[in-house]
């Protein structure tokens, strides 16, 4: 049921966002239907996100920092860094989403995706060419062709490396194929957005402590010497308002 109501909500957005024109579009995005920050849009799509188990046990042992000490080390202190819905249309190239490729056993990102529709070979579904996070090099597009397909099903989570080479297939069938898309990252990794200066009041009084120390109220820049000198920051110090942070 709950795929299902976000599946709704999404659309909705979709239909919304048709009137909108957002410049500058990323070339991986470019021709696909893209709805960005969704952290902003409903805190549903936050309780999808964290509050499912199993995606946070898995961000607990790739992500966590364990010299992280002003944070319980048995709560999450890795934060996210963008969140979207995303409808492939055109095949997307194969790519690398940790920025930079790099050999070794410590994920910096990764990469969440929560399956709103049947996605398979015809309507586009994910490519990626296993083990290829320890390869230490950037994926050309002549190695597509050694991809394998990530066929999945609604309501299934999807889970990888950022360093895994990966893209998508043509959507040929016609339909959408609707997913959520979050890129998690370790705490000192720079936000893709100012999240905690736009997040709507409404749902950060809904989120838990650690859910604010995901969303990065806990690992923010500091204006200078006077507010603090260590930007890895406890519970203690969340405020009661995001324009407090401002």
């Amino acid at each position: 049921m709950q795929i299902t109501q976000i599946l709704e909500r999404v659309q909705q957005l979709a239909n919304i966002n048709q009137n909108l024109k957002i410049e500058h579009i990323p070339h991986l995005d470019q021709g696909q239907e893209t709805i960005y920050n969704l952290q902003n849009k409903d805190y549903s799509f936050l309780e999808i996100l964290l509050k499912t188990a199993d995606i946070r046990l898995i961000l607990l042992h790739y992500l966590n920092d364990q010299w992280h000490k002003t944070i319980p080390l048995s709560d999450p202190n890795y934060i996210l860094r963008s969140y979207s819905a995303r409808n492939n249309q055109v095949a997307a190239p194969m790519h690398i989403d940790s920025f930079i490729p790099y050999q070794g056993e410590l994920a910096i990102s990764m990469q969440v995706a929560i399956i709103l529709e049947d996605q398979n070979a015809e309507n586009g579904c994910t490519m990626i060419i296993p083990g290829s996070h320890q390869s230490g090099e950037y994926v050309t597009q002549d190695q597509a062709a050694s991809a394998l397909p990530v066929e999945s099903a609604a309501g299934d989570v999807i889970v990888w490396d950022s360093r895994v080479w990966h893209g998508t297939l043509k959507n040929n069938s016609g339909i959408s194929r609707w997913s959520l898309i979050a890129t998690f990252v370790r705490w000192w990794v720079k936000q893709g957005y100012r999240i905690t200066a736009n997040l709507p009041q409404s749902i950060y009084q809904q989120l838990t402590d650690n859910e604010k120390a995901i969303l990065g109220f806990c690992s923010q820049p500091l204006d200078d010497e006077m507010a603090g000198i260590d930007f890895k920051q406890g519970y203690d110090q969340l405020k009661a308002n995001v324009t407090d942070y401002c």
